[in-house]
């Protein structure tokens, strides 16, 4: 048995040392994906704070959500989130990593009158091998959000745009158009 052990050993390492070599100071740029978008639903959390960085002066707490379906185009509900799931690869090995979140969207006239179209603030993501798996969501909770239009969210890393996702939220109708039938007989 020692006889065979020992050649193994010897065609492994030596198969190793036949593997391509990677220049490690080598730079690769960090990249991302979006892994699914659409429309997510609240299972529990969510709690409103107060947040100085975000469009309406509020965010949500300790979410969790499900995906419900994929799609670039929402149905305007109460409680309807909006968002994606991604990854960020080729990233520094360090524990966190600032990124920039910017967030484009239709016009919200805000309780104080003022109008906003979006925000753009920095947010820290923790790293693990090099990547960072997260969310970028938006939840219509208020009534001023209800509206019509495109959304753009977008993910910087320094001064690179790592991820971009376009939304168009939309009012549905009342009743299906035609679909119903009257009531009463026939």
């Amino acid at each position: 048995m020692r006889r065979l052990v020992l050649p193994a050993i010897l065609i492994v390492v030596s198969g190793c040392s036949q593997l391509p070599h990677t220049n490690t100071n080598e730079t690769v740029e960090p990249t991302g994906r979006i892994l699914r978008h659409g429309v997510f639903s609240k299972v529990s959390g969510g709690d409103v704070i107060a947040s100085t960085e975000t469009t309406t002066g509020k965010a949500l707490s300790k979410l969790v959500m499900t995906f419900i379906r994929e799609t670039d185009r929402i149905p305007i509900k109460k409680d309807t989130i909006i968002g994606y799931q991604y990854r960020l690869s080729n990233l520094p090995d360090v524990p966190t990593v600032e990124l920039r979140r910017v967030l484009q969207h239709p016009p919200f006239t805000l309780p104080d009158g003022s109008v906003t179209t979006g925000s753009d603030y920095t947010i820290r993501k923790r790293v693990e091998h090099r990547e960072v798996f997260a969310y970028d969501v938006y939840a219509l909770n208020e009534d001023y959000e209800m509206v019509e239009g495109a959304w753009n969210f977008q993910i910087w890393y320094r001064d690179k745009l790592l991820l971009e996702r376009k939304f168009t939220t939309y009012h549905e109708s009342e009743t299906k158009a035609g679909n119903e039938k009257p009531s009463g007989g026939q």
